[in-house]
């Protein structure tokens, strides 16, 4: 079973690549005719909702990972990277400081993160933000996204976030609303019936 998106304009075959006819939506279990794979009509969740839930999710490490992550540099030792306070001059300060010693004083809270989404997205499909908007990460063949998979995505989002955000920012203007990640791991992010 294959997932099949957009209802006015459908995207090929997630198996073979092969064209869809738009008369497929009407049939009561439509196949590719290609192919003969069973094909199941989703809605694909658009750049907003997709927005509102990755804002909800870090509303939520803000308030339990960046703690925890304060916590654990204390009880280290380790001196924070601003070393100037939090003024301006403390922050363009920060740019003299040593790109790795920045990396290394935020790989805790980096590891926190990566362990929030890789485990929800393998476990049930979805972060908490991601139910709460109605939306579920789903594998194009229609099967579970699983744990390597998982972990594929989210080092896909951290890689497509480096420049300047391009990698997610252009499921706005995709077909199928899919950001470079989904692609990467032949994904899709869809929204419940």
């Amino acid at each position: 079973m294959a997932f099949w998106t957009r209802k006015e304009r459908p995207a090929p075959c997630p198996s073979c690549d092969a064209a869809l006819d738009i008369g497929l939506v009407k049939d009561g279990s439509p196949t590719c005719p290609a192919c003969g794979q069973a094909l199941v009509p989703v809605r694909v969740a658009g750049f907003w909702r997709r927005l509102a839930a990755a804002l909800v999710d870090a509303a939520l490490l803000l308030v339990t990972a960046g703690p925890l992550h304060l916590g654990l540099q204390r009880v280290l030792g380790q001196p924070s990277p601003v070393r100037g306070g939090f003024s301006w001059a403390g922050l363009l300060q920060l740019l003299t400081v040593d790109p790795l010693e920045i990396l290394v004083w935020f790989a805790p809270l980096l590891v926190m993160v990566a362990l929030y989404f890789v485990l929800f997205i393998a476990l049930s499909g979805r972060t908490p933000g991601q139910k709460l908007t109605g939306i579920r990460v789903v594998h194009r063949a229609g099967g579970k996204v699983g744990p390597v998979r998982a972990t594929v995505r989210f080092a896909g989002t951290a890689v497509g976030l480096v420049p300047g955000g391009l990698g997610s920012l252009w499921m706005a203007f995709d077909r199928e609303k899919r950001a470079f990640h989904d692609y990467l791991t032949g994904t899709y992010v869809v929204r419940e019936q």
